[in-house]
C-alpha cells in the first residue's frame, strides 16, 4: 500500500477548529477549569475514514492531558458509504467495561455536528507504539528492530485479546444494550449484502473481476455461523497500540467495521491482512510471528471457537480488502480499481484446497 492510496482527509481552518474544540471542552467537560489547546496536529496517512486530530489540553496552566479527536470526514470519495461515529463511541463504551479488553479512555462526544460542522468524539491519547501499515511493518518500522521472541509475544498478546472479545455473549451485559440499539450487519448474510452494495457503490460502474468472482464464491459456499459474536471487523496489527515498556496491548483501535458474525472472521482478517502485505507483495514475513496454524489454534483454545471454516473467511477477508483498496484507489490514480495485488492474492487463496 502506498501513501497515495491513503489520502488523509483535509481539515479546513484548523485554528478555528482548535478554538472551537477549546471552547466546547471548557463548557461541556471541564466547566470549572481553565483549559487551553495550544495546537492541533493532523497525523499523516490516517486513512479516508475519519479525520484524526492530536492535541494537548492544558488545564489550569499546569496539568497536560494528551488527547485524540476523531472527526467524521466529508467528501465524495470516502472509503465507506456511511459513518456512524456515535455507534463507534457507544461500542467502545460498552467494550471498555469488559475485563481483559483494552480500549482507549473516552472523554466525550458531540454527535450533532453543530460545533465543528461534523460529528466527533474525543479520547485520551494512549502511550505506546503502533505497527505501521504504510509501508507494511514487515518492511519498515520499529518491529524490524524487535527480537523474534518479542514479535511472537506481541502477536500472541493481540490474539489473546481478540479471543477475549469473542468469548463475550452479545445478548448479555455489557454488550446487549449496544447490539439492540444500533443498526449494523448482524449475520453473515447481512454482511454479504452490505459488500454487494459496497461493490456497486464503491467502484462507481467499474468492474473488479477478482472481487466479483470472490463474492460469487462466497455466496455459493456460504456456511452457517458457528455462533454470533460481536466482531472487531478491522482486526489487524496496525490497529493495535502496544505498551512501550512490555509486550502487551495498551488499546485496540478503529471499530468502524464492527459487525455480528462468526468470530472466526476476525482471525481470518488478522491473518489475511498480515499475509497480503507480506507474501502478497513479494516480501518475507518477519521472523518470530506465528504461522496461520499456530495462530488459529491459539485463538481457538482461548476463545472456545472452531476454525474449520478458516479458508472461507480468508477469502471473505480478501474480497473486502480488495474492494476497499479499489475504492481508495478511485481517490488517486485509479490503478487498483479493476485489479490489485490484493485481489490477485484473494484469487490465490480461493484456489487453495479447503
Amino acid at each position: 500500500m502506498t501513501q497515495e492510496l491513503r489520502p488523509t482527509p483535509s481539515l479546513d481552518a484548523p485554528d478555528t477548529v482548535r478554538l472551537s474544540l477549546q471552547d466546547w471542552l471548557t463548557e461541556s467537560v471541564y466547566p470549572n477549569r481553565k483549559l487551553i489547546i495550544p495546537a492541533i496536529v493532523i497525523p499523516e496517512n490516517t486513512g479516508m475514514s475519519n479525520i484524526t486530530l492530536l492535541f494537548d489540553c492544558v488545564l489550569d496552566d499546569q496539568e497536560t492531558m494528551p488527547m485524540v479527536a476523531r472527526l467524521q470526514a466529508q467528501g465524495d470519495k470516502l472509503a465507506f458509504p456511511e459513518y456512524n461515529l456515535p455507534m463507534q463511541y457507544a461500542a467502545m463504551e460498552a467494550l471498555g467495561k469488559i475485563s481483559g479488553l483494552q480500549l482507549p479512555q473516552l472523554v466525550a462526544q458531540e454527535p450533532s455536528g453543530e460545533i465543528l460542522g461534523t460529528p466527533f468524539y474525543i479520547m485520551q491519547r494512549c502511550d505506546g507504539r503502533i505497527p505501521p501499515d504504510m509501508p507494511p511493518y514487515h518492511m519498515d518500522g520499529w518491529l524490524l528492530d524487535a527480537s523474534p521472541a518479542d514479535r511472537k509475544a506481541l502477536w500472541n498478546s493481540a490474539i489473546s485479546m481478540i479471543a477475549t472479545l469473542h468469548a463475550q455473549d452479545p445478548t448479555a451485559a455489557p454488550l446487549a444494550g449496544f447490539v439492540q440499539q444500533y443498526n449494523f450487519p448482524k449475520s453473515l448474510d447481512e454482511q454479504l449484502r452490505y459488500w454487494e452494495h459496497y461493490m456497486a457503490w464503491g467502484l462507481e460502474g467499474a468492474h473488479n473481476e477478482a472481487c466479483e468472482q470472490a463474492l460469487a464464491w462466497l455466496r455459493q459456499h456460504q456456511p452457517e455461523e458457528q455462533c454470533l459474536r460481536l466482531c472487531w471487523g478491522d482486526s489487524r496489527m496496525a490497529n493495535v497500540i502496544f505498551d512501550p515498556t512490555k509486550n502487551e496491548i495498551a488499546a485496540l483501535l478503529d471499530w468502524e467495521m464492527l459487525c455480528m458474525g462468526d468470530p472466526l472472521q476476525d482471525i481470518a482478517w488478522w491473518i489475511f491482512m498480515d499475509e497480503v502485505f507480506s507474501h502478497g507483495i513479494g516480501i518475507p514475513r518477519l521472523e518470530g510471528f506465528p504461522d496461520i496454524d499456530t495462530s488459529t489454534q491459539l485463538w481457538s483454545t482461548l476463545s472456545g471457537h472452531k476454525y474449520d471454516k478458516l479458508h472461507y473467511y480468508r477469502v471473505y477477508a480478501g474480497m473486502r480488502i480488495s474492494l476497499i483498496l479499489a475504492r481508495m484507489s478511485l481517490a488517486t490514480d485509479g490503478s487498483m480499481v479493476e485489479d490489485s495485488f490484493a485481489s490477485q492474492y484473494t484469487l490465490k487463496v480461493m484456489s487453495e484446497k479447503n
